[in-house]
Parts: C-alpha cells; structure tokens; sequence
C-alpha cells in the first residue's frame, strides 16, 4: 500500500515557486547558440590554469630549510672531507662503529676459522687454558662410545676481552655443549632455576637503609662449573673440537657445563646445599634469598645467578661467612655495593638513604636509537617524606 501523497504547498500570489518545483528558464540567444560541451571544456581549462598557478604560487612562498644534520655534512662534520661522499658516518657513532668493527673482525665463529688466523697460537694458548680448567675440576670423563645412547655436540665459543682505551687484554675461549641436542627425559628433567626478585632487592637495600648495615657484594667464578649432576643424568658428549678425534670414546659429564638446559638448575641446588651446611635457609617468599640467624644477629644474602649482595646487622660476621662461603666456592670480593645488575646503588647512610640508578642502561638505549642529542623533558616524581629514601 502506497503512503499518501504530500498535500500541495499553497503559493502565495507574487511569490517564487517553490524548489521542488521544476521550473524552464529561457536562455538569450547568444548562450542558447554556443554548444553546451565548448563551455565546459573552457571552463575546465580556466579552472586548471587557476590550480596551477595556485600550486606555483604556494611553493615559491614555502621555502625548506636543511636540518641541523644536513648542515654539519655541509660543512664537513663526520665525513672524510668537506664535500659528501658515498659512505657518510655520523660523527657522534664513529668510535662505537669501529669498535663493532674491531670485535667483528676479533670475535670468531667456528675453530676453522680461527685456525686460519694470523693470531692462531694465541687462540690455541686460550684453549689449552680452558681446557686445562675444566681437567682439573673433573668436569668429565672418558669412556667407550655407549650404543643406544644420545650424544650431544661441542663447540668453542672465542672472545677478545679488551680494556678500557680499547687494548686486548686477553684471548678468551670458552667450550660449550650444544643443549639444543639434548632430549628430555633421557639427559635432562628439571631446567628452572630461581633468581632473587627485583622487587626483594630494593626490599633488601631498604632494610639496610633503615637500620644501617653494611651492603657488600661479590661474584662467583665459573659458577656453572659448579653443579653436580645426578646419577640418572647420564649425558656423554662428543671428544672436543681440536683434540681428541678418536670416534670410539666420549666424555661423559660429572659436572654441569656450559650449553646445558639444566645447568643454571645444577648450580642454585648445589649453592642451596653449600649455603644450608653454613647455616642459612631458603627464604619462603623469594627462593633466591637467603638468612641466618647467628645469635642476636642477622645475615641476609641475595642471589642472582653469580651476582649477590651480602648484608646483615654484624659486620664481622659478613667479612667471616664471605671467607667461609669462598672456601666452598672462589668468589671475586666486590666490597661495598655500587653496582647490580645495571642498577648504580649510592648510599648515603648519614642521612639514612639509598639511591638507585640505570642512567647508563638509559644512555645505551638512546645512544641506540640515535636519541642521545634529544632535549630532555622533566616530569614529577613522588617524593617519600617519611623512612628510608629508594629511588
């Protein structure tokens, strides 16, 4: 059913009609003789020309100005000369491009590789080094080719480790297993292995703060040497590259070794042990701290991996454990905490405070990025009035 139509709009006498209304005007003669497609084609052409002159116009009045960069390429900076060439480098990166450049060309990949360098007997001296370290701690032993058994792969990782003004310092080569071999179930099980939180750290600095104990720290060395393994864990390896190639024996694995998936579990169990025969326990919120309670007083430890802080209400006690914790396992005494994990710690313990800082983690970043040259921007930060200041 059709809607009814609208009721006609009333005109009033005199008045136009309405729009809707459609409506024949007479041209003159002189339009109504002139085709209809000759006076757009004009008007078409004269819009174009209108456009046109507009564009021109705005771009004569635009003027773009060469950036600061462009500038100092202009006038040398950076470049071999003062005119472009066609490789130009910044001259802000020129020291950390040849520093990449210098570990690239001294950072090797493969043992053929650096059998084929001009420095070979340096590197082989690295070797018979490492070598040396892991025979004596009893890292493995040689036995028959077991059949049935899975045998996972060797490799040398090599590294110039160099000094400050960017001298070698020393010729580093490290063996490794290729854990990517191993098979679950029948050489490895359990791989988590717990770190203090970040969360207990700051936890940790801010008790020490408040009742004004003494922060050390120290490091383990070659804690992944460390572990043991246990006797179901049977994992045999290839002879190393280099040295044995008789195909009829393999090591098998006594102790963990680099490469391994369950190498950093190996280590914080047989840490956990040393630690619990010295008289600490597991701290039930962060499986990564430590306690113990010698008398009136409290020693508090924090493990992360090889990197701990040692903190506690007796300095003489702290001095006496880290003597007895090093004669379990060597460790490189650090003395008071100023670095941790990136994190730069400054104590103020007149004034009862600790300040943490990542300012050069935060500088690597934008050094990155190539946003060291950016304005900074301030912000508020909220400031504690009362206890212990951690920023």
């Amino acid at each position: 059913m059709l809607p009814p139509a609208h009721p006609p709009v009333p005109v009033r006498p005199g008045s136009a009609p309405p729009l809707t209304t459609p409506t024949s005007f007479p041209l003159p003669p002189s339009l109504a003789q002139q085709p209809v497609a000759e006076a757009t084609s004009h008007e078409e052409e004269e819009v174009t020309r209108l456009i046109e002159l507009t564009q021109s116009t705005c771009k004569s009045m635009c003027v773009s100005k060469p950036s600061q960069y462009i500038r100092q390429l202009e006038a040398g900076e950076g470049t071999t000369g003062g005119e472009f060439s066609d490789c130009v480098f910044s001259a802000g990166f020129d020291d950390i491009i040849a520093a990449a450049i210098m570990d690239a060309d001294a950072n090797l990949k493969t043992l053929v590789e650096a059998r084929s360098r001009s420095d070979w007997l340096r590197w082989k001296e690295a070797m018979d080094c490492e070598m040396t370290t892991l025979e004596r701690a009893g890292t493995w032993s040689t036995v028959p080719r077991p059949s049935g058994k899975n045998i996972v792969g060797l490799k040398w990782v090599f590294h110039v480790k160099r000094k400050a003004d960017g001298s070698v310092d020393k010729y580093k080569a490290q063996l490794i297993t290729r854990g990517f071999t191993q098979i679950y179930g029948v050489d490895y099980f359990t791989t988590f292995s717990p770190v203090t939180k970040l969360a207990s750290f700051r936890t940790i600095l801010a008790i020490a703060a408040r009742l004004d104990w003494n922060i050390k720290s120290f490091d383990f060395n070659g804690m992944y040497l460390n572990g043991e393994l246990d006797d179901n864990e049977e994992i045999y390896m290839y002879p190393p590259p280099g040295y044995d190639s008789n195909e009829t024996i393999v090591k098998r694995l006594c102790k963990s070794l680099y490469g391994l998936k369950q190498v950093g579990r190996k280590w914080y169990d047989t840490l956990s042990h040393a630690l619990a025969n010295l008289g600490f326990c597991v701290s039930q919120a962060d499986p990564g701290v430590f306690c113990a309670c010698v008398a009136e007083h409290v020693l508090i430890l924090a493990v992360h991996v090889n990197d701990c802080i040692f903190t506690g209400s007796s300095k003489d006690l702290i001095a006496q454990y880290k003597k007895k914790i090093n004669a379990c396992y060597a460790l490189t005494d650090l003395g008071p905490a100023h670095w941790l994990l990136g994190i730069k710690i400054m104590c103020n313990r007149a004034a009862c405070t600790i300040s943490l800082s990542q300012a050069s983690y935060i500088d690597a970043i934008l050094a990155c990025f190539a946003l060291a040259d950016t304005k900074p921007y301030r912000s508020l930060m909220v400031h504690q009035q009362n206890g212990p200041n951690l920023s």
